[in-house]
Protein backbone atom coordinates (compact mmCIF):
# COMPACT_ATOMS: atom_id res chain seq x y z
CA UNK A 1 0.00 0.00 0.00
CA UNK A 2 3.17 2.58 -0.68
CA UNK A 3 1.74 3.59 -4.10
CA UNK A 4 1.80 7.17 -3.16
CA UNK A 5 5.09 7.21 -0.66
CA UNK A 6 6.95 5.55 -4.01
CA UNK A 7 5.74 7.64 -6.20
CA UNK A 8 8.11 10.58 -3.91
CA UNK A 9 10.86 7.86 -3.48
CA UNK A 10 13.81 9.32 -2.75
CA UNK A 11 17.21 7.26 -2.33
CA UNK A 12 19.81 10.11 -0.42
CA UNK A 13 23.32 9.65 -0.03
CA UNK A 14 24.38 12.46 2.81
CA UNK A 15 27.82 13.43 3.87
CA UNK A 16 27.81 15.75 6.62
CA UNK A 17 30.78 18.39 6.71
CA UNK A 18 31.90 20.85 9.21
CA UNK A 19 33.78 23.20 6.56
CA UNK A 20 36.43 25.50 8.55
CA UNK A 21 37.30 28.69 7.78
CA UNK A 22 40.35 28.08 5.67
CA UNK A 23 38.12 26.02 3.53
CA UNK A 24 35.76 28.64 3.65
CA UNK A 25 38.05 30.80 1.90
CA UNK A 26 40.42 29.04 -0.26
CA UNK A 27 38.58 30.33 -3.81
CA UNK A 28 40.26 33.39 -3.22
CA UNK A 29 43.76 31.77 -4.29
CA UNK A 30 42.33 31.93 -8.08
CA UNK A 31 41.38 28.23 -8.25
CA UNK A 32 37.85 29.16 -8.09
CA UNK A 33 35.80 32.18 -9.92
CA UNK A 34 35.09 35.21 -7.88
CA UNK A 35 31.55 34.75 -8.11
CA UNK A 36 29.50 31.53 -8.05
CA UNK A 37 25.68 30.63 -8.01
CA UNK A 38 23.59 27.28 -7.82
CA UNK A 39 21.56 26.57 -10.88
CA UNK A 40 17.87 26.61 -10.39
CA UNK A 41 17.08 27.32 -7.17
CA UNK A 42 13.32 27.67 -6.19
CA UNK A 43 11.23 30.06 -4.92
CA UNK A 44 10.99 32.00 -1.82
CA UNK A 45 8.75 30.42 1.38
CA UNK A 46 8.37 31.44 4.76
CA UNK A 47 8.64 30.18 7.99
CA UNK A 48 6.01 33.14 9.88
CA UNK A 49 6.09 32.52 13.51
CA UNK A 50 7.11 29.39 13.80
CA UNK A 51 10.99 28.40 14.46
CA UNK A 52 11.07 25.79 11.44
CA UNK A 53 14.16 27.39 9.57
CA UNK A 54 15.88 24.05 9.58
CA UNK A 55 12.90 22.45 8.34
CA UNK A 56 13.26 25.49 5.01
CA UNK A 57 16.74 24.78 4.51
CA UNK A 58 16.25 21.47 4.24
CA UNK A 59 13.54 21.42 2.33
CA UNK A 60 15.34 23.96 -0.18
CA UNK A 61 18.24 21.55 -0.61
CA UNK A 62 15.49 18.91 -1.83
CA UNK A 63 13.74 21.04 -3.56
CA UNK A 64 16.75 22.56 -5.55
CA UNK A 65 17.88 18.51 -6.41
CA UNK A 66 15.01 17.15 -7.35
CA UNK A 67 14.79 20.64 -9.87
CA UNK A 68 18.36 19.70 -11.07
CA UNK A 69 17.72 16.09 -11.60
CA UNK A 70 14.51 16.92 -13.35
CA UNK A 71 15.86 19.08 -15.76
CA UNK A 72 19.00 17.20 -16.66
CA UNK A 73 16.97 13.78 -17.56
CA UNK A 74 14.18 15.96 -19.58
CA UNK A 75 11.82 15.30 -16.84
CA UNK A 76 11.51 19.03 -16.09
CA UNK A 77 11.54 21.89 -17.90
CA UNK A 78 14.14 24.83 -17.45
CA UNK A 79 11.31 26.71 -15.65
CA UNK A 80 9.52 24.27 -13.86
CA UNK A 81 9.82 23.11 -10.16
CA UNK A 82 8.00 20.91 -7.82
CA UNK A 83 7.17 22.36 -4.65
CA UNK A 84 7.83 19.95 -1.43
CA UNK A 85 5.85 20.34 2.35
CA UNK A 86 7.61 21.79 4.77
CA UNK A 87 4.80 21.13 7.39
CA UNK A 88 4.71 17.55 6.24
CA UNK A 89 8.77 17.10 6.64
CA UNK A 90 8.49 18.46 10.08
CA UNK A 91 5.97 16.05 11.07
CA UNK A 92 7.34 13.31 9.63
CA UNK A 93 10.92 14.17 11.72
CA UNK A 94 8.58 14.60 15.10
CA UNK A 95 7.38 10.84 13.79
CA UNK A 96 10.67 9.39 13.43
CA UNK A 97 12.27 11.73 16.60
CA UNK A 98 9.38 9.60 18.78
CA UNK A 99 10.88 7.20 21.19
CA UNK A 100 12.15 6.09 24.81
CA UNK A 101 14.77 8.22 26.71
CA UNK A 102 18.32 6.33 25.25
CA UNK A 103 16.70 5.05 22.20
CA UNK A 104 18.63 5.64 18.95
CA UNK A 105 16.35 8.14 17.68
CA UNK A 106 15.90 10.30 20.63
CA UNK A 107 20.04 10.19 21.00
CA UNK A 108 20.31 11.61 17.02
CA UNK A 109 17.15 14.06 17.99
CA UNK A 110 18.06 15.19 21.54
CA UNK A 111 20.74 18.48 20.26
CA UNK A 112 20.85 21.07 22.39
CA UNK A 113 18.65 24.28 22.19
CA UNK A 114 15.95 22.72 19.93
CA UNK A 115 12.06 20.83 20.93
CA UNK A 116 11.91 18.12 18.47
CA UNK A 117 12.33 15.66 21.20
CA UNK A 118 9.74 18.02 23.07
CA UNK A 119 7.44 17.00 19.88
CA UNK A 120 7.95 20.16 18.51
CA UNK A 121 9.38 21.90 15.26
CA UNK A 122 10.41 24.66 17.57
CA UNK A 123 14.40 24.35 16.59
CA UNK A 124 15.81 21.48 14.99
CA UNK A 125 18.75 20.79 12.23
CA UNK A 126 19.06 20.14 9.12
CA UNK A 127 21.57 17.54 10.07
CA UNK A 128 17.99 14.98 10.41
CA UNK A 129 18.20 14.68 7.01
CA UNK A 130 21.23 12.34 7.41
CA UNK A 131 20.75 10.71 10.69
CA UNK A 132 17.40 9.47 9.97
CA UNK A 133 18.01 8.91 6.30
CA UNK A 134 16.51 5.31 6.05
CA UNK A 135 13.01 6.89 7.47
CA UNK A 136 12.90 10.01 5.61
CA UNK A 137 13.64 8.49 2.76
CA UNK A 138 10.03 7.03 1.46
CA UNK A 139 8.40 9.78 3.02
CA UNK A 140 9.19 13.36 1.16
CA UNK A 141 5.43 14.87 -0.02
CA UNK A 142 4.46 17.23 -2.70
CA UNK A 143 3.32 20.79 -0.90
CA UNK A 144 -0.09 19.88 -1.81
CA UNK A 145 -0.68 17.22 0.25
CA UNK A 146 -0.05 19.13 3.32
CA UNK A 147 0.67 22.80 2.69
CA UNK A 148 2.50 24.88 5.18
CA UNK A 149 0.21 26.06 9.13
CA UNK A 150 2.08 29.36 9.77
CA UNK A 151 -0.25 29.44 13.62
CA UNK A 152 2.36 27.86 16.17
CA UNK A 153 0.77 24.82 17.92
CA UNK A 154 0.30 22.86 14.61
CA UNK A 155 3.95 21.38 14.21
CA UNK A 156 2.52 17.44 13.68
CA UNK A 157 -0.81 18.40 12.11
CA UNK A 158 -0.95 17.20 8.11
CA UNK A 159 -4.40 16.67 7.14
CA UNK A 160 -3.31 15.25 3.42
CA UNK A 161 -0.82 12.62 4.84
CA UNK A 162 -2.70 10.29 6.84
CA UNK A 163 -4.25 8.68 3.21
CA UNK A 164 -0.82 7.85 2.17
CA UNK A 165 0.52 6.24 5.41
CA UNK A 166 0.96 2.36 4.61
CA UNK A 167 -0.37 1.57 8.06
CA UNK A 168 -3.95 3.71 7.42
CA UNK A 169 -7.04 2.06 6.81
CA UNK A 170 -7.60 5.30 4.49
CA UNK A 171 -4.94 4.49 2.03
CA UNK A 172 -5.70 5.06 -1.70
CA UNK A 173 -3.76 5.60 -4.69
CA UNK A 174 -1.46 8.06 -3.53
CA UNK A 175 29.39 50.99 15.14
CA UNK A 176 32.68 52.14 17.24
CA UNK A 177 32.52 54.43 14.33
CA UNK A 178 30.44 57.01 16.33
CA UNK A 179 32.30 60.28 18.12
CA UNK A 180 32.85 60.01 21.60
CA UNK A 181 30.22 62.70 23.12
CA UNK A 182 27.11 62.22 25.25
CA UNK A 183 24.50 60.90 22.98
CA UNK A 184 21.37 59.23 23.92
CA UNK A 185 19.82 57.38 21.21
CA UNK A 186 17.97 54.71 22.41
CA UNK A 187 17.80 51.56 20.25
CA UNK A 188 15.09 48.70 21.34
CA UNK A 189 15.73 45.40 19.48
CA UNK A 190 18.19 45.66 17.57
CA UNK A 191 18.68 43.03 14.49
CA UNK A 192 22.12 41.51 13.16
CA UNK A 193 20.69 42.60 9.54
CA UNK A 194 19.52 45.64 7.55
CA UNK A 195 16.72 46.02 4.93
CA UNK A 196 18.74 45.44 2.51
CA UNK A 197 18.80 42.05 3.00
CA UNK A 198 22.69 42.12 4.30
CA UNK A 199 23.89 40.74 7.96
CA UNK A 200 25.88 43.02 10.16
CA UNK A 201 27.81 43.12 12.83
CA UNK A 202 27.94 46.10 15.73
CA UNK A 203 30.24 46.70 18.65
CA UNK A 204 27.63 45.33 21.04
CA UNK A 205 26.40 42.28 19.89
CA UNK A 206 24.52 39.62 21.93
CA UNK A 207 23.51 36.05 21.09
CA UNK A 208 19.50 35.47 20.73
CA UNK A 209 19.37 32.37 18.83
CA UNK A 210 20.49 30.33 15.89
CA UNK A 211 19.04 30.19 12.45
CA UNK A 212 19.26 27.45 9.34
CA UNK A 213 19.56 28.77 5.84
CA UNK A 214 20.48 27.68 2.61
CA UNK A 215 24.03 28.30 0.72
CA UNK A 216 23.28 28.83 -2.79
CA UNK A 217 26.40 31.34 -4.03
CA UNK A 218 29.44 33.55 -3.13
CA UNK A 219 30.48 36.72 -4.56
CA UNK A 220 34.19 37.79 -3.21
CA UNK A 221 33.30 41.47 -4.99
CA UNK A 222 29.81 42.74 -3.72
CA UNK A 223 30.54 45.31 -1.11
CA UNK A 224 28.16 46.12 1.54
CA UNK A 225 26.75 49.20 3.36
CA UNK A 226 28.44 48.67 5.94
CA UNK A 227 31.56 48.52 4.28
CA UNK A 228 32.48 44.43 4.04
CA UNK A 229 33.95 42.89 0.51
CA UNK A 230 32.88 39.47 -0.15
CA UNK A 231 30.50 37.17 1.24
CA UNK A 232 28.14 34.10 0.96
CA UNK A 233 24.39 34.68 -0.69
CA UNK A 234 21.93 32.76 1.44
CA UNK A 235 18.61 31.47 0.55
CA UNK A 236 16.65 32.39 4.08
CA UNK A 237 12.74 31.64 4.75
CA UNK A 238 12.16 35.00 6.13
CA UNK A 239 9.15 37.36 4.75
CA UNK A 240 9.66 40.40 3.48
CA UNK A 241 8.49 44.33 4.46
CA UNK A 242 6.57 44.65 8.19
CA UNK A 243 4.76 42.53 9.79
CA UNK A 244 0.78 43.08 10.62
CA UNK A 245 0.16 45.88 13.60
CA UNK A 246 -0.14 42.89 16.11
CA UNK A 247 3.09 40.94 15.23
CA UNK A 248 6.38 41.16 16.34
CA UNK A 249 8.27 44.30 14.83
CA UNK A 250 10.45 43.45 12.29
CA UNK A 251 11.33 45.08 9.34
CA UNK A 252 12.88 43.15 6.23
CA UNK A 253 14.10 43.13 2.70
CA UNK A 254 15.85 40.88 0.43
CA UNK A 255 17.09 40.24 -3.19
CA UNK A 256 17.22 38.17 -5.85
CA UNK A 257 20.28 36.18 -6.16
CA UNK A 258 21.37 37.64 -9.59
CA UNK A 259 21.52 40.98 -7.56
CA UNK A 260 24.26 39.55 -5.16
CA UNK A 261 25.72 38.48 -8.10
CA UNK A 262 26.07 42.24 -9.22
CA UNK A 263 24.19 41.77 -12.49
CA UNK A 264 21.01 43.71 -12.78
CA UNK A 265 21.17 47.48 -12.10
CA UNK A 266 19.31 48.46 -9.15
CA UNK A 267 16.44 49.69 -11.54
CA UNK A 268 15.95 45.83 -12.65
CA UNK A 269 16.09 44.84 -9.43
CA UNK A 270 13.81 47.00 -8.11
CA UNK A 271 11.41 45.59 -10.83
CA UNK A 272 11.67 42.34 -8.78
CA UNK A 273 12.13 42.56 -5.48
CA UNK A 274 11.15 46.98 -4.98
CA UNK A 275 11.29 46.80 -0.97
CA UNK A 276 8.70 49.41 -0.99
CA UNK A 277 9.04 49.65 2.80
CA UNK A 278 12.48 50.07 3.40
CA UNK A 279 13.00 54.05 4.66
CA UNK A 280 15.84 54.21 1.88
CA UNK A 281 13.86 53.21 -0.81
CA UNK A 282 11.43 55.94 -0.83
CA UNK A 283 11.40 58.68 -3.35
CA UNK A 284 12.65 62.27 -1.96
CA UNK A 285 11.70 65.33 -3.62
CA UNK A 286 11.96 69.32 -2.44
CA UNK A 287 15.26 68.59 -1.01
CA UNK A 288 15.90 72.57 -2.17
CA UNK A 289 17.50 73.61 1.03
CA UNK A 290 18.97 72.39 4.03
CA UNK A 291 16.66 71.40 6.61
CA UNK A 292 18.48 68.95 9.52
CA UNK A 293 18.49 71.26 12.41
CA UNK A 294 21.63 71.10 14.96
CA UNK A 295 23.11 72.29 17.86
CA UNK A 296 26.33 72.12 19.77
CA UNK A 297 26.56 70.38 22.46
CA UNK A 298 27.81 71.70 25.96
CA UNK A 299 31.60 71.84 26.00
CA UNK A 300 32.01 68.69 24.01
CA UNK A 301 33.49 68.38 20.23
CA UNK A 302 32.39 71.49 18.95
CA UNK A 303 32.56 69.94 15.54
CA UNK A 304 29.79 67.52 16.58
CA UNK A 305 25.85 67.97 15.89
CA UNK A 306 23.96 66.48 18.66
CA UNK A 307 19.86 65.82 17.37
CA UNK A 308 17.14 67.62 18.69
CA UNK A 309 13.94 65.70 19.46
CA UNK A 310 11.22 65.95 16.71
CA UNK A 311 11.21 69.50 15.17
CA UNK A 312 8.69 70.93 13.21
CA UNK A 313 8.64 74.51 11.19
CA UNK A 314 6.27 76.23 8.45
CA UNK A 315 7.59 75.57 4.99
CA UNK A 316 9.11 78.41 3.62
CA UNK A 317 9.44 78.67 -0.39
CA UNK A 318 6.65 75.51 -0.44
CA UNK A 319 9.25 73.30 -1.00
CA UNK A 320 6.41 70.64 -1.33
CA UNK A 321 4.78 71.44 -4.56
CA UNK A 322 7.52 69.56 -6.24
CA UNK A 323 6.08 66.98 -4.08
CA UNK A 324 2.71 67.74 -5.81
CA UNK A 325 3.59 67.84 -8.69
CA UNK A 326 2.52 65.35 -11.67
CA UNK A 327 6.09 65.46 -12.84
CA UNK A 328 7.54 63.86 -9.65
CA UNK A 329 4.53 61.47 -9.29
CA UNK A 330 5.18 59.92 -12.63
CA UNK A 331 8.91 60.01 -11.67
CA UNK A 332 8.28 58.13 -8.64
CA UNK A 333 5.86 55.63 -10.82
CA UNK A 334 8.82 55.07 -13.19
CA UNK A 335 11.59 54.95 -10.72
CA UNK A 336 9.57 52.27 -8.78
CA UNK A 337 9.57 53.84 -5.43
CA UNK A 338 6.43 54.98 -3.10
CA UNK A 339 6.02 58.88 -2.16
CA UNK A 340 2.89 59.52 -0.35
CA UNK A 341 3.52 58.32 3.29
CA UNK A 342 1.25 57.86 6.28
CA UNK A 343 2.14 58.44 9.94
CA UNK A 344 1.90 54.67 12.08
CA UNK A 345 3.01 56.06 15.17
CA UNK A 346 1.73 59.28 16.73
CA UNK A 347 4.37 59.61 19.15
CA UNK A 348 6.40 60.99 16.04
CA UNK A 349 3.51 62.16 13.79
CA UNK A 350 0.23 62.68 13.17
CA UNK A 351 -2.19 59.42 12.24
CA UNK A 352 -4.72 60.61 10.16
CA UNK A 353 -5.39 60.64 6.49
CA UNK A 354 -5.56 63.81 6.26
CA UNK A 355 -1.90 64.22 6.14
CA UNK A 356 0.30 63.14 3.40
CA UNK A 357 4.29 62.79 4.38
CA UNK A 358 7.05 63.64 1.49
CA UNK A 359 10.50 62.29 2.00
CA UNK A 360 12.67 65.13 1.43
CA UNK A 361 15.95 64.10 2.65
CA UNK A 362 18.07 61.90 4.81
CA UNK A 363 21.59 61.92 6.53
CA UNK A 364 23.33 59.16 8.03
CA UNK A 365 23.50 59.17 11.32
CA UNK A 366 26.34 56.98 13.38
CA UNK A 367 26.44 53.32 13.66
CA UNK A 368 23.79 52.64 10.79
CA UNK A 369 21.03 55.19 12.17
CA UNK A 370 19.22 57.82 9.73
CA UNK A 371 17.93 61.58 10.58
CA UNK A 372 14.67 61.57 7.90
CA UNK A 373 13.50 64.87 7.17
CA UNK A 374 10.04 65.60 5.49
CA UNK A 375 7.02 67.29 4.85
CA UNK A 376 3.86 67.42 6.68
CA UNK A 377 1.36 67.87 3.74
CA UNK A 378 -2.35 68.76 5.70
CA UNK A 379 -4.81 67.73 2.12
CA UNK A 380 -7.36 69.76 3.97
CA UNK A 381 -6.20 73.24 4.59
CA UNK A 382 -2.90 72.80 1.66
CA UNK A 383 -0.78 73.67 4.21
CA UNK A 384 2.72 71.87 5.07
CA UNK A 385 5.00 71.96 7.87
CA UNK A 386 8.79 70.67 7.66
CA UNK A 387 9.03 67.37 10.37
CA UNK A 388 13.04 66.07 11.30
CA UNK A 389 12.40 62.55 12.90
CA UNK A 390 14.91 62.34 15.79
CA UNK A 391 18.05 59.72 14.15
CA UNK A 392 16.32 55.93 14.12
CA UNK A 393 17.20 53.15 11.97
CA UNK A 394 15.33 52.17 9.02
CA UNK A 395 13.59 49.35 10.86
CA UNK A 396 12.55 51.81 13.26
CA UNK A 397 11.32 54.27 10.47
CA UNK A 398 9.41 51.63 8.78
CA UNK A 399 6.97 51.58 11.63
CA UNK A 400 6.50 55.15 11.93
CA UNK A 401 5.81 56.04 8.05
CA UNK A 402 4.16 53.26 5.53
CA UNK A 403 3.52 54.17 1.71
CA UNK A 404 0.08 54.02 1.12
CA UNK A 405 -1.27 50.61 0.23
CA UNK A 406 -1.48 51.83 -3.71
CA UNK A 407 2.12 52.13 -3.55
CA UNK A 408 3.14 49.31 -2.06
CA UNK A 409 4.98 47.19 -4.69
CA UNK A 410 5.58 43.43 -3.06
CA UNK A 411 8.46 41.92 -3.85
CA UNK A 412 8.23 38.77 -6.21
CA UNK A 413 8.49 35.10 -4.10
CA UNK A 414 9.63 33.15 -7.16
CA UNK A 415 13.45 35.23 -7.15
CA UNK A 416 13.44 37.16 -3.86
CA UNK A 417 14.06 36.25 -0.44
CA UNK A 418 17.89 36.06 -0.92
CA UNK A 419 20.63 37.33 1.89
CA UNK A 420 24.06 38.52 1.45
CA UNK A 421 26.36 37.04 4.52
CA UNK A 422 29.86 38.88 4.55
CA UNK A 423 32.69 36.99 5.24
CA UNK A 424 34.02 39.54 7.80
CA UNK A 425 30.45 39.37 9.28
CA UNK A 426 31.15 35.52 9.52
CA UNK A 427 34.67 35.65 11.22
CA UNK A 428 33.03 38.29 13.55
CA UNK A 429 29.82 36.05 14.81
CA UNK A 430 32.33 32.76 14.73
CA UNK A 431 35.12 34.44 16.72
CA UNK A 432 32.13 35.75 19.09
CA UNK A 433 29.78 33.08 19.77
CA UNK A 434 31.14 29.98 17.63
CA UNK A 435 28.92 27.25 16.69
CA UNK A 436 29.05 27.78 12.67
CA UNK A 437 29.05 25.22 10.59
CA UNK A 438 27.74 23.80 6.87
CA UNK A 439 26.28 20.45 6.22
CA UNK A 440 26.54 19.58 2.72
CA UNK A 441 24.24 16.59 1.00
CA UNK A 442 24.02 14.88 -2.43
CA UNK A 443 20.46 13.15 -2.99
CA UNK A 444 19.75 11.18 -5.74
CA UNK A 445 15.16 10.94 -6.90
CA UNK A 446 14.60 7.87 -8.27
CA UNK A 447 12.59 8.10 -11.95
CA UNK A 448 9.22 7.27 -10.63
CA UNK A 449 9.32 10.55 -8.09
CA UNK A 450 8.97 12.35 -11.64
CA UNK A 451 5.15 12.80 -12.92
CA UNK A 452 6.68 12.97 -16.42
CA UNK A 453 7.88 9.38 -15.87
CA UNK A 454 4.07 8.24 -14.39
CA UNK A 455 3.55 6.47 -18.17
CA UNK A 456 6.11 3.67 -16.47
CA UNK A 457 5.07 3.30 -13.28
CA UNK A 458 1.35 3.20 -14.04
CA UNK A 459 0.10 1.68 -10.81
CA UNK A 460 1.20 5.23 -9.19
CA UNK A 461 -1.05 7.94 -8.40
CA UNK A 462 0.93 11.25 -9.39
CA UNK A 463 -1.90 13.35 -8.55
CA UNK A 464 -0.38 15.62 -6.15
CA UNK A 465 3.09 15.63 -7.72
CA UNK A 466 1.79 17.20 -10.59
CA UNK A 467 -0.65 19.65 -8.18
CA UNK A 468 2.85 20.83 -6.78
CA UNK A 469 4.37 21.06 -10.02
CA UNK A 470 4.17 24.89 -11.53
CA UNK A 471 6.07 27.73 -13.65
CA UNK A 472 8.86 29.44 -11.71
CA UNK A 473 8.34 33.68 -13.27
CA UNK A 474 11.41 34.88 -15.48
CA UNK A 475 12.82 37.56 -15.77
CA UNK A 476 15.12 39.00 -19.44
CA UNK A 477 16.25 42.32 -19.41
CA UNK A 478 17.15 43.72 -22.49
CA UNK A 479 18.97 46.93 -21.18
CA UNK A 480 19.42 48.60 -17.85
CA UNK A 481 16.03 49.88 -18.38
CA UNK A 482 13.48 47.28 -17.04
CA UNK A 483 10.62 48.14 -19.22
CA UNK A 484 12.34 49.10 -22.28
CA UNK A 485 12.60 47.26 -25.37
CA UNK A 486 14.30 48.09 -29.00
CA UNK A 487 11.67 49.96 -30.26
CA UNK A 488 9.89 48.61 -33.70
CA UNK A 489 11.18 50.88 -37.06
CA UNK A 490 7.74 51.17 -37.87
CA UNK A 491 7.11 52.51 -34.62
CA UNK A 492 9.37 55.51 -34.46
CA UNK A 493 8.24 58.93 -36.07
CA UNK A 494 8.96 59.58 -39.94
CA UNK A 495 10.96 62.03 -41.06
CA UNK A 496 9.56 65.01 -41.85
CA UNK A 497 10.02 65.91 -45.76
CA UNK A 498 10.30 69.11 -47.26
Amino acid sequence: MQLQLEAMHTAVIVQSEVTSMSKTESHKDNKFPSKFAVDFVTPLKTQDERGTCWDFATVAVLENSYRQQGIANGWLQEDEFMAISEQAYGAEILRLCAGPPGSPQQVACLIPGNEIWKNSTDGGDVTELMYLMNGLKDNIFPNSICPYIPDPGNDSVCPGEERCSPASTSCTLCPPELAMTTCCVPIHGGENYNMNGEFITSHVMNPEGGHAMTLVGYNDLYRTKQGYTGGFILKNSWFDGIHPALGPMHARGSHSLKYWLDELTDWEEASMCPNSHDPENWFQCGNTDEVVNTRRHGNGDPGMNIPLPIERSITVGGGVESCLSEETELYAKVSLQPLHLRCTDSDFCVVSDDYTYFVRNTTSWGDRMLRMCLFEYNTETKNSTELCLPPMLPQKIAYVLSPVAEEVLENDPDVCGYYFYPYEVLQQYKSQFGNFYVNNFEIEWHPQSFAANKAYFAGLDYSDVEKSTRKQNQYKFLGPFPFARIVDKKDLPSVAED
